[in-house]
């Protein structure tokens, strides 16, 4: 397989500072993965994937487990995240990655299943991931519940994409947005093993072929790294 180093491209974080007045304050974060070829994948995604605009939806979520595994995939014996947290991750996700009928959505790409095996790499330890996106979903449920008397997840779709246009419009905000983005192009187009792009759906949607030979417990990128 093509072995790479995959944090050239993930842009670097500030230390995260405690929240206040949702995205106003916090973290100077270099813009997300300037002039890189993945910054060119996430445009013609967004191309692709526009944002849909139902009425009066409430984004459906699944129970008990949102994180899928088998045999086929790594194994996750410990979580990052909590099941609420899970359920605003998938609320987010289903919103930037939409089920709108032009490819995979989020959820098609398993998308949470790949972010929880990609907080094991100590790299992404080091750099904070697994705290700034924690602080991110605190600061994403104050801003609903201070203007609209709920949890993000617990809002109609369009509320939902109100909020997340105004979140991106503060530095804070789109820096949170610009690593959610990161790891989905990253469940979007690795091998299946690493928990995401499920039969490599992702790979048929942008009709790539993938590497040989495909990965396997103890001869992953990481191991060669």
């Amino acid at each position: 397989m093509k072995v790479y180093n995959r944090n050239n491209n993930k842009p670097k974080k500030a230390k995260i500072t405690a929240f206040q007045n949702h995205w106003t304050t916090g973290i100077n974060r270099r813009s997300f993965i300037k002039g890189s070829v993945a910054a060119s994948l996430l445009a013609s995604i967004a191309a692709c994937k526009p944002s849909i605009n139902e009425k009066d939806q409430t984004t459906v979520v699944k129970k008990p487990s949102l994180i899928k595994q088998s045999k086929d995939v790594v194994e996750l014996n410990d979580l990052t995240f909590s099941h609420q947290q899970h359920l605003d991750l998938q609320s987010v996700y289903m919103r930037l990655f939409p089920d709108d009928g032009d490819g995979p959505s989020a959820d098609d790409i398993n998308v949470l299943t790949y972010l929880e095996w990609a907080m094991t790499d100590e790299n992404n330890k080091a750099d904070g991931d697994p705290e700034f996106i924690v602080k991110g979903i605190g600061w994403l449920n104050q801003f609903a519940n201070d203007d609209h008397g709920k949890n993000f997840v617990d809002l109609d779709t369009k509320t939902q994409d109100a909020i997340i246009a105004t979140t991106a419009k503060s530095d804070a905000g789109r820096n949170w947005l610009s690593i959610l983005i990161y790891y989905l192009i990253e469940a979007l187009t690795l091998d299946p093993y690493y928990g995401g792009n499920t039969n490599g759906v992702g790979w048929q949607w942008l009709q790539y072929q993938g590497g040989f030979p495909n990965p396997v417990k103890g001869k992953t990128y990481r191991d060669f790294t």
